[in-house]
């Protein structure tokens, strides 16, 4: 909803905007940087453009004449990033122009004089500010979009158009931005056509845009008695945060519990590590049509995999597993069949993960994985217990193809 005031738009902050869309005459104006950049500045940006020109992201020290600024936009199909400390403009310009209708990502790093920026998968480039300022001060607001007057901007930055397109993620300083939420006003603003805006998590599950897909991300609020279930089609997931299943995972007696069917050979069921790729990890999956459970406490790789049965599992039935880890001894069961057992090597006896847990395949599962898997789970999950007491919440899906038959 929009209401109009001297032929503007503001837009209505009710209205949950997943991913928001500027129309050339939009912007969001935000809270100062401040000092926050004074030494050091990282920005990580997804954007859809429409258009060739456009101010994606603007903040300075003054409403009018040189000073401080930092300044992000496009400009004949390029993006470009031009900042001041004080002693003159320094500009980075991505090699290539970017495609229209595409998303695209944009990583810029600024540590003192340098500046380091790269687009995509095109080649890094980097700029010296000029003369022997190194600190970059920033009190006046920051604008997302576009600015309500390009009088206020600095005639260095070369664009004198708003943006026309998408924004879905902004990052600063590693902090992610609430680009509306976090909003102090704004004007004509809309929701970006995404899979989001159809609410497929539910009302109590938030969903966070990936591009063109998208995550399902469960906070404490994610636990139910309901024995609800789910299908995945090996590119959707969803990442339980929580406290309650965090110190479930990591605890050291873990239980995992649930009911599963499918068809594929191969695909990533159940995932935690670290986000810093270190050591500890837990990998449940399929491999050859077979449960392989793969985990490391911090001293070498353990494999279970379930082979007691001539036949694979992925027959397009309902199976029961049951995964038991008790400090290093662990054991794998599928429906009533033989139980296998395995000990960890070496003396370690906690997995300590700090990704929280993920179900059905991550945003990179190769990566994630090291190349074990290749995608994410096909087929359908429910009845997903962690340690007998606590039943995962299953059904934040609200479309029906989503939804498993029985």
């Amino acid at each position: 909803m929009t209401t109009q005031y001297d032929n503007t738009y503001v837009f209505d902050f009710n209205i949950f905007h997943h991913v928001p869309s500027f129309n050339g005459s939009s912007y969001l104006r935000h809270p100062a940087l401040g000092d926050s950049a004074l030494s050091w500045l990282d920005l990580d940006i997804v954007f859809k453009t429409q258009s060739i020109d456009g101010l994606i992201l603007y903040e300075g020290y003054q409403k009018y004449g040189s000073a401080d600024f930092i300044s992000v936009y496009m400009i004949d199909g390029h993006v470009e990033f031009t900042f001041d400390l004080g002693t003159g403009t320094a500009s980075l310009r991505s090699p290539w122009t970017v495609s229209l209708g595409e998303w695209h990502r944009l990583w810029i790093s600024r540590t003192g004089k340098l500046a380091v920026m790269r687009v995509d998968n095109q080649p890094e480039v980097q700029v010296l500010s000029p003369e022997a300022f190194t600190q970059l001060s920033l009190p006046l607001s920051m604008y997302i979009g576009g600015v309500p007057d390009f009088d206020t901007v600095p005639a260095q930055i070369k664009v004198r158009t708003s943006f026309k397109g998408c924004i879905q993620k902004v990052t600063i300083n590693e902090k992610p931005l609430q680009i509306v939420r976090g909003a102090l006003s704004g004007a004509n603003v809309a929701n970006c056509p995404h899979p989001c805006v159809a609410k497929p998590c539910g009302d109590d599950v938030q969903c966070v845009p990936i591009f063109d897909k998208y995550k399902c991300v469960c906070d404490r609020r994610c636990n139910s008695s309901d024995g609800d279930q789910v299908s995945f089609d090996g590119t959707s997931f969803v990442h339980y945060t929580g406290h309650e299943v965090q110190q479930r995972i990591t605890d050291g007696h873990l239980d995992i519990n649930m009911r599963f069917r499918t068809t594929a050979l191969t695909g990533l069921i159940l995932w935690t590590g670290r986000s810093d790729r270190s050591a500890d990890f837990l990998a449940l999956g399929l491999q050859d049509g077979r449960i392989e459970v793969t985990y490391d406490l911090g001293s070498g790789e353990t494999v279970l995999r379930y082979n007691t049965t001539g036949l694979p599992i992925n027959d397009g039935h309902w199976h029961r597993m049951k995964f038991t880890r008790d400090e290093r001894l662990s054991s794998l069961t599928i429906d009533n069949g033989t139980k296998m057992i395995t000990i960890s090597t070496g003396r370690l006896k906690q997995l300590n993960t700090n990704t929280g847990l993920y179900l059905g395949g991550t945003e990179d599962v190769e990566k994630s994985t090291g190349k074990r898997y290749r995608k994410g789970f096909v087929g359908c999950i429910s009845d997903f217990i962690l340690n007998t007491d606590y039943q995962v919440k299953l059904s934040w899906s609200t479309g029906t193809e989503r939804v498993c038959i029985s």
